[in-house]
Formats: C-alpha cells, sequence, structure tokens
C-alpha cells in the first residue's frame, strides 16, 4: 500500500491571502497541505487527512491528528501546551512526545498507555473513544485530560488516521 506522504508549504501568492485569514495570520505565514500523490501544489487540502491535519494546525483548541501507526501530523498549538510536548513533535509518535502517568502511582508509561483513545480508536477504527490520560506537563505538573477521538477515513473507507479533542479535567 502507498503511504499517503504530506507537507506543509508556504504560500506566497494571492491565492493564500484569501485563506489567511481563516489561520488568522498573515499570508506569508498561511501554511498550506498539499498531498504530494496530486504531484503538485493543489488550490486546497485534498484529502480528508489532508484536510484534517490544516484544520488542526489552524485551532485555538487543544487536538490533534494521528496517522495511522500514532504519530503526530498535526498539533494545535494549544494542545502542545496542555501535553507539555516539546518542539518536533511532528512525525513522532504520540507516546514519544507526550509523557503518560499512571492514576495511582504517578509512574511514567504505564502499560495501559497504548489503550488512550488518540491511539485505541486506530486499532478498532470505527466509532467515536473517549478516554481519561493523566500526563506530566514540561514544568512537571501532573494533569488529567478527557480525550474524545475519531478515526478519519480516506475515500475508500480505509482508516488512515486520527482526530482528538482534549479537555483539562478540573475538580
Amino acid at each position: 500500500m502507498t503511504r499517503l506522504v504530506l507537507r506543509l508549504e508556504r504560500l506566497a501568492d494571492d491565492a493564500a491571502a484569501g485563506s489567511a485569514a481563516a489561520l488568522d495570520g498573515p499570508p506569508e505565514r498561511a501554511l498550506h497541505v498539499v498531498d504530494l500523490g496530486d504531484h503538485g501544489r493543489a488550490p486546497a487540502a485534498s484529502t480528508p487527512l489532508a484536510r484534517w491535519i490544516a484544520t488542526v494546525a489552524a485551532a485555538h483548541d487543544p487536538c490533534l491528528v494521528l496517522d495511522a501507526d500514532a504519530q503526530v501530523l498535526s498539533m494545535s498549538v494549544s494542545a502542545a501546551e496542555l501535553l507539555g510536548a516539546t518542539e518536533g513533535v511532528i512525525g513522532r509518535r504520540l507516546l514519544d512526545v507526550v509523557e503518560v502517568i499512571d492514576f495511582d502511582t504517578g509512574r511514567a508509561s504505564p502499560d495501559y498507555a497504548h489503550r488512550i483513545a488518540p491511539i485505541a480508536v486506530l486499532n478498532t477504527g470505527t466509532g467515536l473513544m473517549r478516554s481519561l490520560m493523566r500526563i506530566r506537563q514540561r514544568d512537571g505538573m501532573a494533569v488529567t485530560v478527557d480525550t474524545a477521538s475519531a478515526p478519519i477515513h480516506d475515500a475508500t473507507g480505509t482508516m488512515v488516521g486520527s482526530f482528538t479533542f482534549f479537555a483539562t479535567v478540573r475538580g
């Protein structure tokens, strides 16, 4: 199976000015998702996965997109802050960039980490999944996060990734 390869490309032409407002930034900072399978720059994100990547890149809410191998394809700035993710998360596996800790012991990498919603939904490929996860942020603070994840399918119905929203659990 050929793997979909995506890249983010800066736009400098007039067409970018129209999409920059949606990205809340000036045209020279606009990012455009391109499906390299199209062998050129498409006028808009051209696959379901590419559209979700672009949406998350522009989102204010904490959310992310994973590929079918649980590698981060896109993460909103607020998700990076909430999850304690550092620079260079794109293309790395989620469990390599987010420190999931055990609810009871506070130890890193609990044996259930692979069952958190953003990853578990990749195994089922159907429906919405929710879970709580406890993570350690960059400052060392532990925070509980509610996650809601759904699979992303391509035009043929093949599951190609997952989309997740996060919310801090306050209590």
